[in-house]
């Protein structure tokens, strides 16, 4: 028969462990898998400003036509402002932020280059997408495993050495896995050696208002824009919007020369008509009804509410960590943003974990912050202890 050598793929690194946990039958186990944000419950929950803006746009829909293929202006503007505060650049409407680095990747194979460099620690999804765009994906250093820390000097003695026009991916915040950022002096370093070997940042920008806040959060993306640097934003609303399954992000193209912006939007635009043709509108309507209407302080409030969380429970993990009278010093975790963090562990320690405990994180150690609370702290503390 025709589909007889189908062969079957591996599992996803986080959706296949994800089923593993469903099937799980401990009350104890505990979920620190999947990049959601969840409440001191664990609950997942949509954001009240959103709810509230779902139900104020939506009744008025009677939209009975296509966006346009680089989507609606109006979220790409407010977004953009989000992102980059001041500053007139082109973005297109994208199927969250993975479509969005998708599209910027094809659009970057066929305009610049074959090769992407990403973190040696990346997001998993990260060279399925770039590969599948037509890249070969190289890695370059990012943690040091000695200081658990960002490789500052491994990072940029790499970069030095990269060929001209060389295309980067970057983390603008909260890094995934590691949750270890460069320091601003570490970006204003990084942003000069750009300029250097005229490299090509791409910037994956997922999760702004989760780490230092949404300004702060924005800075890097923000200084190589002050610099005249070119460079690419993947964003995601998935996370600080609650807008998980609603699949809204963008895609940004800054160039030093405005009048090459029709240029790329057509190209930008012909990609999307052979990927998905249009984007939908209506999670694209609810952010513009939040960032452009009198919704906006609730939702600052509410993303400022759950920043908090996150640094909650780090803390609280890390202090529950170091009163095991542990060797092992954590403290390197307060320095983390964001949703994740990486503890060095092993992966058969990892293992361990799910096997007898039913304590999920991936394979590397990445645990999603989120998933702890009050009621699982020491418990998720006291096994990690018991196995190193």
């Amino acid at each position: 028969m025709i589909f007889d050598n189908v062969p079957e793929a591996p599992p996803d690194a986080v959706f296949g462990l994800l089923g593993a946990f469903s099937a799980d039958s401990r009350p104890q186990k505990v979920n620190l898998l999947v990049g959601i944000y969840k409440n001191e419950q664990l609950q997942n929950e949509m954001m009240p400003s959103v709810i509230e803006a779902k139900s104020q746009v939506l009744p008025d829909v009677s939209l009975a036509d296509y966006l346009p293929m680089d989507g609606s202006r109006d979220f790409v503007e407010a977004v953009g402002s989000l992102v980059f505060g001041d500053g007139n650049v082109y973005g297109a409407q994208a199927i969250g932020g993975t479509g969005a680095l998708r599209i910027g990747g094809e659009f970057l194979a066929q305009e610049v280059g074959k090769t992407i460099y990403i973190p040696e620690f990346s997001w998993p999804n990260h060279r399925s997408i770039f590969e599948r765009a037509g890249f070969c994906v190289e890695t370059y250093p990012y943690y040091e495993r000695t200081r658990h820390e960002f490789d500052a000097n491994g990072c940029l003695a790499f970069l030095e050495k990269l060929p001209k026009r060389s295309i980067v991916l970057f983390h603008a915040a909260c890094h995934n896995p590691t949750g270890c950022d460069p320091q601003m002096k570490e970006w204003a370093q990084i942003a000069r050696v750009v300029r250097e070997r005229q490299l090509l940042p791409f910037f994956d920008f997922a999760y702004q208002g989760l780490g230092d806040g949404l300004e702060k959060d924005a800075a890097a993306i923000r200084l190589f824009l002050s610099e005249g640097l070119e460079f690419l934003v993947a964003y995601s609303c998935s996370k600080n919007f609650s807008m998980y399954c609603q699949r809204v992000g963008a895609l940004f193209v800054v160039t030093r020369n405005g009048s090459l912006k029709t240029k790329i939007a057509s190209q930008i635009k012909r990609i999307v008509r052979a990927e998905f043709s249009n984007p939908p509108a209506h999670g694209a309507m609810i952010v513009t009804h939040i960032l452009k209407g009198n919704l906006r302080s609730q939702w600052e409030s509410e993303l400022e509410k759950m920043r908090k969380r996150l640094h909650q429970m780090r803390c609280e993990f890390v202090r529950r960590l170091m009163a095991k009278k542990t060797s092992t010093d954590f403290r390197s975790l307060l320095e983390h943003k964001g949703m994740f963090s990486f503890i060095d562990l092993e992966k058969q320690q990892v293992q361990q974990l799910r096997e007898k405990f039913g304590i999920y994180m991936l394979d590397n150690g990445r645990i999603n912050i989120a998933g702890l609370n009050h009621k699982n702290l020491d418990y998720v503390a006291d096994h990690i202890i018991q196995v190193i």
